[in-house]
């Protein structure tokens, strides 16, 4: 069984000793290496439909630790709705849009907060997720990232803060939000090669409205506002590593 280094990132974060729910769960491979490397006492494995959780069972079985789970711990519903207020210390989500997960965690709020930590991968829209993070009374511990195939992937790992709402210091389409600083300080390297792409698709959106007609002064503005943003962080990177 070959596993991605995002999967192996994922549950590299989760807290030593903590029991999990992951959700979404689909193959079950981090909660597989979670029980396998005995990290988590317990996994709950969640998915929307019986065929989704049965590839989970699927790699339990393949695995040879079946013994290590019940029955009860594979459960077919959606988001949070298959876990009780505080089962369990940590809740992983990944592989779902920033715009999913923040609906499943706003759809509980109450029950959102009953666990200790939260282990995210958006797929995408990550800077929308968090801006809600921010603004719904989470601090995000920690900025992480994983290559998986042509992609770099990113892992927040947020636990419940003492403040319950925050005014945002920017809006939520700033870049800032998609690009934070604390990016480097995971991978300096990877976040260099996702930034630096990130500055020639800008660049691409620069070339193609100056050739428009109908382009605007203020969306070029913009853009190169992002690009000067975004070269800075590389910049600093680079002095630190020196």
């Amino acid at each position: 069984m070959r596993l991605s280094k995002r999967i192996y990132k994922i549950a590299e974060l989760v807290n030593e000793g903590n029991s999990v729910a992951d959700i979404g769960t689909d193959h079950g491979y981090v909660p597989m290496l979670l029980m396998k490397e005995g990290k988590s006492p317990r996994a709950i494995m969640s998915d929307i439909s019986a065929g989704s959780l049965s590839k989970a069972k699927e790699t339990f079985e393949l695995t040879g630790l079946t013994n290590k789970v019940s029955d009860s711990d594979f459960r077919v519903g959606d988001g949070l709705s298959t876990i009780k207020e505080g089962e369990v210390d940590e809740v992983i989500i990944a592989g779902l849009g920033g715009h999913t997960i923040a609906d499943i965690l706003s759809s509980d709020k109450k029950k959102a907060k009953s666990f200790k930590r939260l282990v995210l991968q958006p797929r995408k829209y990550s800077g929308s997720l968090r801006y809600y993070l921010y603004t719904n009374g989470w601090d995000i511990e920690s900025e992480n990232l994983a290559p998986e195939g042509k992609f770099v992937c990113e892992i927040i790992t947020a636990v419940p803060s003492k403040d319950k709402h925050r005014e945002p210091p920017y809006p939520e389409d700033d870049i800032r939000w998609k690009y934070p600083a604390e990016l480097f300080e995971s991978d300096p390297e990877l976040a260099r090669k996702r930034v630096s792409y990130k500055i020639g698709s800008i660049d691409e959106q620069i070339g193609n409205l100056m050739m428009s007609k109908t382009a605007k002064d203020d969306d070029i503005d913009r853009l190169k506002h992002d690009k000067s943003y975004l070269a800075e962080l590389i910049g600093n990177s680079e002095i630190k590593s020196k």
